[in-house]
């Protein structure tokens, strides 16, 4: 019976499997004409810094595939090694066509890839067909730009998009109890009023500006153009080839014809060879059985033992919970906290980059992992990274007193905390259900879906937010060098771009992962050869196919493409996500939060 599970699994599994190779042709037969080669990088789809959602087998067989998050760092590793061997004479292609989507901080990181490699003599061409913002943040840092005939460029300027749920909360009658500290605190506005006060839209405006002044001058620098002419463009927005070519925004129409036909057009060819970068030439005596062996153990998923001399990126990634076990896409104290604490043990790790893409959560576990990194940096060179979001709780983490580099568009601060209970009574009694409660004082009643938080209580939980919101502004004003004071004055729950946060003393420099690298060698005293090891490592094949087909995990899982596209696109549903958990959780308790706004995702 077990070996006809294993024939029907491996049965549904041969479409996925690489084909195989061709026979050899003939010695004898005639050889083509050699075309020109160039050298083509095909960024596509989703990059996260870590991508450690693994395989999906649902996504998969569902054709989701190009949803499935890549890792970023090997995308920028592939592009640096590949402009490293590239010595033909034709120039090296971008091919902007499969709808890449790299948040702003991933995009500094490929500038700066770009410029190195522009630096040491190479030519870039970019090809697009439809550039959308990201494509053309790309495709200025190339040389030349090819736009097909019936594309265009958008110009979008970065906004914020906001969800506001009170009067849907109304009509279906469910209230929001909320304790919250500081006047900013964007989190719980969309639960308590029908749209953002006007205090907020003005300082989201600012950050906004402050985040767009990136995007400008990189248009600015990469076609050579005044920064007002950009924003002015940037307002008309969509721009036909003609016109694009016409304000200097591409180097050259080319046919609706694909990249190789459009590079041939540039090189003054009949035809070219596009070379894809990555692709490696498979073994032609591996069996089917071979190659699912090799997919079944895949690269791990688990740690491996570090033995030889290593500098670590330790990548945080998602919203900040409580608990004992680890989730793909959240950042659960346990694990995060044994996973640091056995860093610090190990003698082989020299030094250790912290890569924080988190919106916040939990502010106890928050504290719980600030700790372990004060451990780590106790015993190791350490220096923080922020990538697109390291806010609330991905700001309290930082608070050891070590550098902290952020991008300029760089989400951060957000220093402010809340509690918040959900209740549903308006909604019970339209439903004609009762809820008795049966209990020795009003304590049980807090979390009573049908009824209000009783004063005493209420008053007692803004005590502990309160209290947990002055450990919050001391800790960073101690680790930032700052006085309380002062320190309050950028906390309340602002959220600052990363060059707001730097002009306002919350981090140190501006950088990516490379400058905090380069800090970490220095502290360290070692050298480029010292390996840089990421964790945690993403799962193997094995684990993602049988977490695909039951558990809790399958859940996630085959929701993880849909929510993965929403989530890149419009909202950023983790912090929700961790909200709505915790309130359905069965034994929800009052929590304090260090999490900022759910709903606000900067596109």
């Amino acid at each position: 019976m077990n070996m006809i599970r294993t024939a029907l699994l491996f049965s549904a599994l041969l479409p996925l499997l690489p084909a195989q190779d061709a026979p050899e042709a003939k010695a004898d037969a005639p050889a083509e004409p050699s075309l020109p080669k160039v050298t083509t990088l095909r960024p596509a789809g989703l990059y996260q810094d870590l991508a450690e959602a693994g395989f999906d087998l649902t996504s998969a067989l569902m054709g989701g595939g190009s949803v499935q998050p890549k890792p970023f760092y090997e995308f920028l590793e592939l592009l640096t090694e590949t402009a490293r061997k590239h010595t033909a004479e034709t120039p090296m292609l971008l091919d902007l066509t499969g709808s890449p989507l790299m948040n702003p901080a991933q995009l500094r990181e490929v500038e700066r890839t770009l410029a190195a490699i522009r630096k040491d003599g190479k030519k870039l061409v970019a090809y697009v067909e439809n550039a959308g913002p990201v494509e053309y943040q790309l495709a200025v840092q190339c040389d030349r730009i090819l736009l097909a005939d019936m594309g265009g460029v958008d110009l979008r300027s970065p906004a914020l998009n906001t969800m506001h749920f009170r009067d849907a909360m109304d009509l279906l009658g469910i209230q929001a109890e909320v304790i919250r500290v500081g006047d900013f605190k964007g989190a719980v506005e969309p639960y308590m009023l029908s749209e953002m006060s006007s205090h907020l839209r003005k300082h989201y405006e600012a950050m906004l500006a402050s985040i767009n002044e990136d995007f400008v001058r990189r248009i600015a620098d990469g076609r050579k153009k005044d920064g007002a002419e950009v924003r002015r463009l940037q307002g008309l927005r969509i721009f036909t080839a003609k016109e694009a070519l016409e304000l200097g925004l591409v180097d050259r129409i080319v046919p609706y014809a694909g990249a190789q036909r459009a590079m041939a057009t540039e090189l003054g060819q009949p035809a070219v060879e596009l070379v894809e970068a990555g692709k490696k030439a498979r073994s032609k005596n591996r069996d089917l059985m071979t190659i699912f062996t090799e997919m079944m153990r895949g690269k791990g998923g688990k740690d491996e033992e570090i033995e030889s001399p290593q500098l670590v990126v330790v990548h945080l990634s998602g919203a900040i919970e409580d608990g004992g076990k680890a989730s793909p896409g959240a950042i659960v104290s346990g694990p995060t906290v044994e996973m640091l604490d056995k860093l610090a043990e190990n003698n082989e790790v020299k030094g250790v980059v912290v890569r924080i893409n988190s919106p916040g959560g939990s502010a106890t576990a928050s504290e719980n992992i600030r700790l372990a990194l004060e451990r780590l940096a106790a015993k190791k060179p350490l220096v923080f990274s922020m990538g697109e979001l390291a806010a609330s709780g991905g700001y309290w983490i930082t608070m050891i007193d070590r550098p902290i580099l952020a991008e300029s568009a760089t989400i951060t601060g957000s220093i402010g905390v809340f509690g918040m209970i959900l209740k549903a009574g308006p909604l019970m009694r339209r439903l004609g259900i009762k809820n008795e409660v049966v209990a020795l004082d009003e304590g049980p009643t807090m979390e009573a879906l049908d009824r209000p938080m009783p004063e005493t209580l209420k008053l007692r939980m803004q005590q502990m937010t309160d209290s947990i919101y002055a450990m919050f502004v001391e800790k960073a004003a101690a680790s930032r060098k700052m006085s309380v004071e002062a320190l309050n004055a950028v906390a309340g729950g602002r959220v600052w771009s990363g060059k707001q946060a730097l002009e306002r003393g919350l981090v140190d420099s501006l950088g990516g992962l490379d400058e905090a690298l380069a800090m970490v060698r220095t502290q360290a005293g070692v050298d480029d050869k010292v390996e840089v090891n990421h964790l945690p490592k993403a799962r193997s094949f094995a684990d993602s196919l049988f977490d695909s087909f039951g558990g809790d995990a399958s859940v996630q899982s085959a929701l993880q493409p849909g929510l993965t596209t929403i989530a890149a696109r419009m909202l950023r549903l983790d912090g929700i996500v961790v909200l709505l958990r915790d309130a359905l959780a069965p034994q929800a308790r009052p929590k304090v939060w260090a999490l900022m706004p759910a709903t606000v995702r900067v596109q």
